[in-house]
């Protein structure tokens, strides 16, 4: 069936699913449930409040939201008023925030807690336009009130619901999605800003439908399945994978993880049968096993060391589309069961594959889940594109590659081996940017993505590196930062990397430890120490992290190889700036922050923290 717009796609499916669960959130430590047709009915009004309320059709609205059922509800009521929804991080600062609501002129915006209510109110003397702020969760008004600027009224989602509950607007929003068409504007989303000023993405409903129905020819979700979101719906990945392609159009079920820090138990409680996941969830499971498996005796690590090599044996032959003979899946039987039954258990006991995206995978990884019997999947894409351009599939996987291109997108390499993506899933632009929309986009509709990749035999598409971020030393090679740091976090000990080495002489790294797991090795070791810094500076740890490093430069060309590192007491986080919403590494901005560390690096002097490796 030809789809003209979410919506649209939206009440066929409440039409045929009305009594069944749509989505789950978390209250009151117990998870509750929307039915498709309560959802449907909550939509309706929601989306007439809006037009009560002055939305006009292609108006922008924004989303100040952690993820979950209301962040679902207020998007489709949006775009069932005809609206744009414009989503915005709910860690940007007051600054980003007013940026993005001035830029993208939003009269109204809706807000989940108390903590982002604030935010807004303390922006909205500076945006004139900005008229109504709609929360999301009645108990945020309890207790002290806000100050509530002149000419921005607040109200309640229930609030708007019985504004709209008005035949007029009723049947206002019926003609608004009537009228919706393909080529209508759906979303403006704005990038991350790794480097520069964020821009805002424009999608219509047309590229979010083809990327929807692309990607789920080729992952084969069904309304069987059962997914635990826990990425931020701002996201164009978690949006469209597992939103819109498996609750919309698929018709699966979601549930919305009450964090990061409680994601292991809420996997263990819902029993997700997929789940969509950013590289770093997974090298942080795949570091807590090795860390567990690093602490046991003798006989149970040799029984885990056995299992992994079977498990990664049985999937390289798997990998190139053979079957391993009986006496290999023999010897897998005797051992997976012992080592990973607890791990997949963890994980809920019932996955069926994990789908990895927002950045690259490192190959061990994917090739770890996999021995352990959890098939990961790692894709590609960017917003500019709805954003997935390629992806393995369940019967045709490799792992370090992006899998092929989906079949409504067409892919090439550019002399540079830039990859150049054309499809109806690609931007209509940058909103207000025609320059910037210029630069990356042809006048035959090519979008330069900024990745460099080649192309397998077999026609997979492996992604080598990001152009821009691509550095010279000062003797003229080419350093690809990313694969080292990906190197990096694959050992057990390291947290998180950044590689510098632009017109430096020889390449240097800032890490920082996976605390917990170098507390553990600590103590075991006799170690003594009072605080994280202490820690850090002593002589053991300093060597430890010598042979980490060493490690990493034994796959590395000599040119590539790390001479010193730091070790660094605090993480990079996105509310310092120092890391996108989907965990990839600002590198200027890290440049930036630790200058001086960075200058001690490429000093006579190794310093207290630094360690000079040989090579």
């Amino acid at each position: 069936m030809v789809h003209g717009s979410i919506p649209a796609v939206f009440r066929e499916q409440v039409a045929k699913l009305t009594i069944r669960p749509m989505v789950y959130g978390k209250r009151d430590r117990h998870w509750r449930p929307l039915t498709w047709g309560q959802m449907g009915r909550r939509v309706n009004l929601a989306a007439a409040g809006l037009c009560g309320l002055g939305v006009e059709r292609g108006g922008r609205v924004a989303i100040v939201s952690d993820s979950g059922p209301e962040w679902v509800l207020a998007d489709l009521a949006i775009q069932s008023a005809g609206a744009v929804s414009v989503p915005a991080y709910e860690t940007s600062t007051p600054d980003q925030l007013a940026w993005l609501l001035e830029h993208a002129e939003c009269r109204q915006v809706f807000v989940h807690n108390r903590a982002q209510l604030d935010k807004v109110l303390q922006v909205a003397p500076r945006l004139p336009q900005l008229a109504h702020v709609i929360h999301l969760d009645e108990r945020i008004l309890e207790g002290r009130r806000p100050t509530v600027p002149p000419g921005v009224q607040v109200q309640s989602l229930l609030e708007l619901e019985q504004r709209g509950d008005d035949p007029a607007l009723l049947a206002e929003v019926e003609a608004r999605v009537a009228a919706l068409t393909s080529d209508d504007l759906l979303t403006i989303i704005y990038t991350s800003g790794t480097t520069g000023v964020p821009k805002g993405v424009m999608l219509t409903h047309g590229n979010l439908i083809a990327n929807c129905e692309g990607a789920g020819r080729a992952l084969a979700v069904s309304s069987d399945d059962v997914l635990l979101s826990f990425l931020p719906l701002s996201h164009s990945f978690e949006r469209m994978a597992g939103y819109y392609m498996s609750m919309l159009f698929c018709g699966a079920t979601v549930y919305f993880a009450e964090g990061m820090g409680r994601l292991i138990q809420n996997m263990a409680e819902v029993r997700p049968t997929v789940v969509t996941g950013v590289p770093r969830v997974y090298e942080k499971i795949y570091a807590r096993f090795m860390a567990t498996r690093g602490q046991a005796g003798l006989i149970k690590r040799g029984l885990a060391d056995l299992a992994l090599s079977v498990g990664r044996r049985m999937s390289k032959l798997r990998q190139s589309g053979r079957e391993p003979g009986r006496l290999l899946e023999a010897g897998y039987r005797l051992t997976a069961d012992q080592v990973f039954s607890g791990l997949r258990e963890r994980l809920g006991g019932r996955l069926r594959f994990l789908v990895s995206g927002g950045a690259p995978l490192a190959p061990e990884i994917a090739a770890f889940f996999h021995a352990a019997g959890l098939l990961l999947l790692e894709g590609y894409g960017l917003t500019e594109t709805s954003p997935v351009v390629s992806v393995n599939r369940l019967s045709d996987f490799r792992f370090g590659t992006v899998g092929r291109p989906l079949d409504n997108v067409r892919v090439r390499l550019a002399e540079d081996g830039e990859i150049l993506v054309k499809g109806p899933s690609v931007m209509r632009g940058y909103y207000k940017d025609a320059a910037a929309t210029a630069r990356v986009l042809d006048a035959e509709g090519w979008l330069a993505t900024g990745d460099i990749g080649v192309f397998e035999p077999d026609g997979k598409l492996r992604i080598t590196d990001r152009k821009k971020d691509l550095f010279k030393t000062a003797s003229g090679k080419y350093i690809a930062p990313q694969h080292l740091e990906r190197l990096l976090t694959g050992r057990p000990l390291v947290e998180q990397a950044c590689v510098i080495g632009d017109r430096r002489p020889y390449c240097v790294a800032l890490i920082v430890p996976d605390l917990p797991a170098l507390s553990d090795w600590a103590r075991e070791s006799g170690l003594d120490w009072r605080s994280t810094a202490d820690l850090l500076r002593l002589p053991a740890v300093r060597e430890r992290f010598g042979r980490e490093v060493e490690a990493v430069n034994a796959e590395l060309a000599r040119h590539e190889t790390l001479k010193k590192f730091d070790l660094l007491a605090d993480p990079f986080t996105e509310a310092e700036g120092l890391l996108t919403p989907s965990q990839k590494v600002r590198r200027k901005q890290v440049l930036t922050r630790y200058a001086v560390e960075i200058e001690a690096l490429y000093s006579e002097s190794s310093g207290r923290l630094r360690m000079r490796i040989a090579g």
